[in-house]
């Protein structure tokens, strides 16, 4: 059966006549029949129809079936056969990029630009390849020339900051975050983290609270964020506030067991004991692996105490 339908897909293929060929690989294309579509590319590029566009649509679909290596030399044929053709070089450096090979990236993308290819994709990616190679003064220039084409977008302004704080200038790492709090449409709450943990290490902790108060605001639901937050109350002396930023996350119902345990840690640091107990049995039964050391050792604070009666209860949870 398998070979009857191989032997009338090949019929079909040959049916075409050779200027068909390209128009019908881009119509299998285009509907996302990748699998289909190879053959027929391969059909033109025998037939010499459209060789290099076929060869670099080629490209484009052995890639999406995942087939990079292949795809490398599709992409260099349709560069040998139209030199002036930048597209190839840039996707060359797409797939450098992907497999960690940043120099070569770089040199695919440089050739790109000397032929004239402007747009955001390669600048973005011109800056994101140089600040894997600790070129931060280049990855500056280009995160800067993808600002400049599209304001809104939030990685280059992370990607900017992040270059001000490998060379340690938090307090510039933060105004250029600031900047991108005032030029963006559409904030991320990614913004507003980084931005916490530039102001902390600046030892400004009531502008990281702010900061992360914010992130938070727009992304209730992030548990880790959240117990961040809570922390930083701790370091403020806010601890009613630690508290209620953690219930806050459990009534959201994500990250239980984790703010569970943090809650416990926070009554049982402030000795209450009892509050504590209930917190880490709700975040043993919510699945935390560490909940169980937290009870033995309320139990062997009560019994320190000389509560045997409840440490007993609290041993009696562990059996």
């Amino acid at each position: 059966m398998r070979i009857a339908m191989l032997l009338a897909f090949f019929a079909a293929v040959f049916a075409f006549s050779a200027e068909d060929f390209f128009k019908k690989a881009n119509e299998l294309y285009d509907a996302g029949k990748y699998s289909e579509a190879v053959p027929i590319y391969r059909a033109a590029i025998k037939n010499g129809q459209l060789e290099p566009y076929a060869w670099f649509n080629l490209g484009n679909t052995l890639v999406h079936l995942k087939q990079n290596h292949v795809a490398i030399h599709a992409y260099k044929r349709a560069a040998e056969l139209v030199p002036d053709f930048a597209k190839p070089w840039m996707l060359l450096g797409d797939i450098s990029y992907s497999y960690g090979d940043y120099g070569q990236a770089v040199a695919y993308y440089g050739r790109a630009v000397e032929l004239g290819e402007k747009n955001e994709h390669l600048n973005y990616a011109m800056a994101s390849a140089y600040l894997n190679l600790k070129a931060y003064v280049l990855a500056e220039r280009y995160f800067e020339q993808t600002l400049n084409e599209n304001p809104d977008r939030q990685e280059a302004w992370l990607g900017l900051a992040e270059c001000a704080r490998q060379t340690g200038d938090f307090q510039l790492a933060a105004e250029v975050l600031q900047k991108a709090l005032q030029k963006s449409v559409n904030v991320s709450p990614d913004l507003y983290y980084t931005l916490s943990y530039y102001y902390l290490q600046q030892d400004s902790l009531k502008a990281a609270i702010r900061s992360m108060e914010n992130g938070l605001y727009l992304d209730g639901k992030n548990s880790s964020a959240r117990r961040y937050l809570s922390g930083l109350y701790e370091k403020s002396n806010s601890l009613w506030m630690a508290i209620w930023t953690l219930e806050q996350g459990i009534n959201m119902g994500s990250g239980i067991a984790e703010l569970e345990m943090d809650l416990a840690e926070i009554y049982f640091k402030q000795k209450r004991l009892s509050e504590a107990l209930e917190h880490y049995q709700k975040a043993m039964k919510a699945g935390s692996v560490t909940a169980r050391i937290g009870i033995e050792n309320v139990g062997h604070a009560f019994y320190n105490q000389g509560d045997s009666l409840q440490a007993e209860a609290a041993y009696k949870a562990l059996r």
